[in-house]
């Protein structure tokens, strides 16, 4: 499956940014999550008409009416503007398939998001340093190197296009190398 509905974790990181950066308050966060959620499964059910509630790709357990259910839970570690520019970025890519989701609230917030992300990497790379991939323990695939056909790497965060569990800000945190001065 390549569309899925993603999980309350996935939500709460991308609110936990969002009322970092003043996007929006902690008393916006539900109905905002709630905004989101149901936009993705009108997306996934757009996409797998046949699947059905319960038994659509994403969390486990997930019922359509968990999206009304919505609940924010701030998002534990220091705010990495690359992961929220992926997490923002997968959700993206998991609700555009609903014909609704262009020219939406949802479809302009997460792109407001995704661009603050991406405006706030350099000087984040700067204080903290990039993700060393190499620094995972054995094992561990949450970062990794893409090469591409013209030798440029590229790391990337498979924890943020698929927030896993509520680890992921704080393994970032662990990777990042110290900034040079």
């Amino acid at each position: 499956m390549d569309t899925w509905i993603v999980g309350r974790d996935h939500l709460d990181l991308l609110l936990t940014a969002a009322i970092d950066w003043n996007v929006i308050t902690a008393d916006q966060a539900d109905e905002t999550g709630r905004m989101l959620w149901k936009e993705n499964l009108a997306s996934v059910a757009h996409r797998y008409p046949n699947d059905r509630n319960g038994y659509r790709p994403g969390a486990h357990g997930f019922r359509d009416r968990d999206v009304d259910t919505y609940a924010y839970l701030p998002y534990p570690g220091r705010v990495d503007p690359k992961i929220v520019q992926t997490a923002a970025a997968s959700l993206r890519r998991q609700s555009y398939w609903h014909p609704v989701w262009h020219g939406s609230a949802a479809e302009h917030w997460v792109n407001h998001l995704h661009q603050l992300a991406t405006d706030r990497i350099p000087a984040y790379l700067a204080e903290h340093g990039p993700i060393d991939p190499y620094r995972q323990a054995w094992g561990e695939d949450g970062w990794y190197v893409l090469t591409d056909r013209s030798g440029h790497r590229q790391i990337r965060s498979a924890d943020g296009w698929n927030v896993p569990n509520r680890d992921v800000l704080h393994r970032a945190a662990v990777l990042r190398t110290a900034a040079t001065p």
